[in-house]
């Protein structure tokens, strides 16, 4: 059997021992408090509370009174029906209104026992403290992990694409044809003698055509079509929704932009072009991209062995037209 005197806040056993004193709450670091569950007036507080809310003695307040208006919403809607149902509730998240109006997070952990919710507060600044830190360090993870990806699709001289990930986002494309067909149109680049460009220039002077070429070629196609450094002087479009009509259009432009760039010696750049048009039927190639780049080469081999600085494209009716 136990008694409780209001006056001295201390819980007698039988022998009228002290078994436990409220105030010895002021030598916990957090906020213990008591409320009514149906008005929600503060019965008691530790000293603790006291002093951290700014709250003067007999406290006169409400729930209201040391939460912001998000969590009393939140407590009377949400938080209330699971203690009268439950008898607890465990670590909350509320916002403090301390002294001065401060806006502090923390963690509440409520039980019910007589129409009485028993409070236990913590401070959470520290812990928000270090979930931000976690935010900001998972956001950095995430910025340098995308920065390595893309550096890692990147040709290691040009701002092109690789090969590796030119396949990938093909590929890509393939599939969405598969789907719903579009045709696909492969441009196989090759820059007119090259070698001659490196040994009369020097190999800096052709890594400077290679630049600069790679920067036209990214300002001549669409954000929709794929563009890479296929390997040395060799470059790879591929064009989105595109037919023959439209690798004829793109081609005349992009020789005639191509020709801009001026050798030491004041000669135009040129290059010879191979194209083929992916269709339908060939969506069941067990290698697509392999498949359409062959008959792009083929195409690319006929433009240069016939005076090159064109384009040709290979038809498997017609052979290989020039355009």
């Amino acid at each position: 059997m136990f008694a409780y005197d209001e006056s001295r806040h201390c819980i007698f056993n039988r022998k009228g021992v002290c078994q436990l004193n409220e105030w010895v709450g002021e030598d916990f670091p957090c906020l213990l408090i008591k409320s009514d569950i149906e008005t929600t007036n503060i019965i008691w507080l530790n000293p603790f509370a006291y002093d951290y809310l700014g709250l003067k003695k007999p406290v006169e307040a409400k729930i209201a009174n040391i939460v912001s208006k998000a969590s009393l919403i939140f407590y009377e809607s949400y938080i209330k029906p699971i203690i009268l149902a439950n008898g607890k509730y465990l670590e909350v998240q509320i916002t403090l209104i301390s002294e001065g109006g401060r806006r502090v997070p923390a963690v509440a952990n409520l039980t019910l026992s007589d129409n009485i919710v028993y409070w236990a507060i913590y401070v959470a600044k520290e812990r928000d403290k270090l979930y931000q830190e976690l935010l900001e360090a998972r956001d950095l993870l995430e910025k340098k992990t995308e920065e390595l990806t893309a550096v890692s699709r990147k040709d290691s001289l040009t701002p092109l694409l690789n090969r590796r990930a030119a396949k990938d986002d093909i590929n890509v494309l393939i599939t969405q044809s598969s789907r719903a067909f579009f045709p696909l149109s492969f441009l196989l680049l090759d820059i007119d003698f090259f070698k001659d460009i490196n040994d009369t220039f020097g190999h800096d002077e052709g890594d400077k055509v290679l630049v600069a070429l790679s920067n036209l070629l990214l300002k001549q196609v669409r954000e929709t079509d794929v563009v890479a450094r296929w390997g040395g002087e060799e470059f790879l479009i591929v064009l989105y929704n595109a037919n023959i009509e439209s690798i004829k259009s793109f081609s005349d432009r992009l020789h005639n932009a191509i020709e801009t760039i001026v050798l030491p010696n004041g000669n135009p750049l040129t290059v010879s072009i191979g194209g083929a048009v992916l269709e339908q039927d060939e969506l069941k190639e067990s290698d697509v991209i392999a498949a359409q780049l062959l008959k792009a080469d083929k195409a690319l081999y006929s433009a240069k062995d016939n005076q090159r600085a064109h384009t040709r494209i290979f038809d498997k009716e017609k052979g290989f037209i020039r355009l």
